[in-house]
């Protein structure tokens, strides 16, 4: 019976050692490595327990103490393994621990010379008791937090052990031990508790090792869904970017078209191209980075992966640096180049650009101006023209929608203190009061076909001639642009 005993307990230890082997393969891919995580020290332990105790009978009985304090050490580190997945473990946590072993270390010594196998047993018993205890209330907290079938596995090998353990104990107790010296001198049904205590650890070794696994593919599974999801919504932004920069084709050719000087409607332009494309290679850096970042705390590790991700990161960061460098050439800061020139007679020199167009869309114009005296500004014409324009072609496209003896459209100038005022007027739909506030915003539009440059633009020149652009109520109007530019006089 002995040599069974011993081969029971080899193969415990065979097999415990076993599992570490495989955990150090798996631990070298996590964060936690083998020497200091919880729950490969407690399978040492166990291991090394069960070899001690298998060669008590070929060596001196001083082992006992090791091979007791190995046991009751694996089972100590188990609860720190099962708490350290609700909590950091704390450094006095951690000493405690150590210092509880080197006091039972001192104590089970004490009883080996001085008690017999009987209070030994008992002694030994409670520590697993007290050990499976605090395993069985982090394991249930665990259980309330989760609800993992792992972890109730877990739960339930504890709970055997702590029966076979009491049953053992009762056992033992009520027996004729006085003859015995160690544990192979244990009763049969004693032994085969003893065993089924050791399986039962051991099993709960595996669960544990199973309950990392569940874990580690449960964040790959994660990292997974969240590329999916952001891959998908990276190709929406990517065939947004494709219909924006369409129109923004056709807004530059309308712009072309319509002016030659178009010098600073080309910077409007191309600022509002340049940040929505500046913004597409700095979300896919944010996609790709935050992508890495998974994969590189993930246990199994996918070199292609990282790879392919870093790549991206490259090209992505190369293009947004190809884009700012773009962009500081054409926001070069260059002087205003103004001249002095007459209000009333600059809007007439236009007049030869805007009503062929209004003519042909049936569209009748109205011109207030002075009758008597100059309204003379300082104004870079090119640029001024070029805001003019942009308003009247506003509204004739307002007009597209109203019968044709109701198209309107109002150009007056009038002076009052130091400044002079330019306004265009029409008797379209008017502008949803909704949309009044942000109307000049970048890439607002309350058109179809349009991007939201054009009044942008406009206000961003009528302010560099320190002038205001805005929207203005006038009656029998539904939309009236004025511009506020200083005189000079």
């Amino acid at each position: 019976m002995q040599a069974t005993d011993q081969f029971i307990l080899i193969l415990f230890a065979l097999l415990g050692f076993g599992l570490l082997v495989v955990f150090s393969s798996f631990a070298q891919e996590t964060n936690d490595k083998i020497l200091y995580n919880w729950w490969g020290l407690s399978v040492g332990l166990y291991a090394v327990a069960s070899l001690t105790f298998a060669l008590i009978p070929w060596s001196h009985s001083t082992l006992q103490t090791p091979a007791n304090i190995a046991i009751m050490g694996s089972m100590l580190f188990s609860a720190l393994q099962f708490r350290s997945w609700r909590q950091p473990i704390q450094e006095p946590l951690v000493a405690a621990v150590w210092a509880a072993l080197v006091m039972l270390c001192i104590g089970y010594e004490t009883l080996r010379q001085h008690s017999g196998f009987t209070e030994r047993v008992v002694f030994v018993s409670a520590i697993f008791e007290i050990c499976l205890i605090w395993q069985g209330y982090e394991l249930a907290r665990l259980i309330y937090a989760r609800g993992s079938h792992i972890l109730k596995f877990l739960l339930f090998c504890v709970m055997v052990s702590i029966l076979l353990a009491l049953v053992r104990m009762a056992i033992t107790l009520n027996s004729d031990m006085s003859q015995a010296l160690n544990i192979f001198d244990e009763a049969s049904f004693s032994r085969l508790l003893r065993w089924a205590g050791l399986a039962a650890i051991l099993l709960k070794f595996f669960g544990t090792g199973a309950f990392y696994a569940q874990r580690q593919l449960a964040e790959r599974r994660e990292m997974i869904d969240n590329l999916r999801s952001k891959e998908s919504a990276l190709s929406m932004q990517t065939e947004e970017k494709i219909e924006i920069e369409r129109l923004l084709d056709e807004r530059n050719e309308l712009v072309n078209s319509l002016i030659q000087a178009k010098k600073s409607a080309e910077v409007g332009a191309l600022s509002a191209a340049l940040a929505h494309e500046l913004n597409q290679p700095l979300c896919a850096i944010q996609l790709n980075a935050e992508c890495l970042q998974m994969e590189l705390s993930s246990a199994v590790k996918n070199p292609l992966l990282e790879r392919e991700l870093i790549s991206r990161i490259l090209s992505d960061n190369k293009r947004a640096s190809e884009i700012i460098a773009s962009l500081k050439q054409v926001f070069a800061k260059t002087a205003l180049m103004a001249q002095r020139v007459d209000l009333v007679e600059l809007v007439s020199s236009l007049e030869k650009l805007f009503i062929p167009l209004a003519k042909k869309e049936n569209i009748s114009l109205v011109q207030k101006y002075p009758l008597s005296g100059s309204c003379r500004v300082s104004v870079n014409i090119q640029e001024f023209q070029q805001v003019l324009l942009n308003l009247l072609n506003n509204a004739i496209q307002a007009l597209s929608d109203t019968k044709e003896n109701e198209r309107h459209i109002e150009i007056g100038i009038s002076k009052k203190d130091k400044f002079v005022y330019l306004s265009v007027s029409d008797t379209g739909k008017g502008v949803d009061p909704s949309l009044q506030t942000s109307i000049f915003n970048l890439l607002s539009t309350t058109k179809f076909t349009g991007i939201g440059l054009g009044l942008w633009l406009s206000q961003h020149i009528v302010e560099r001639h320190k002038g205001r652009l805005y929207l203005e109520k006038h009656p029998g109007w539904s939309t009236t642009f004025m511009i506020e530019l200083p005189l000079n006089d």
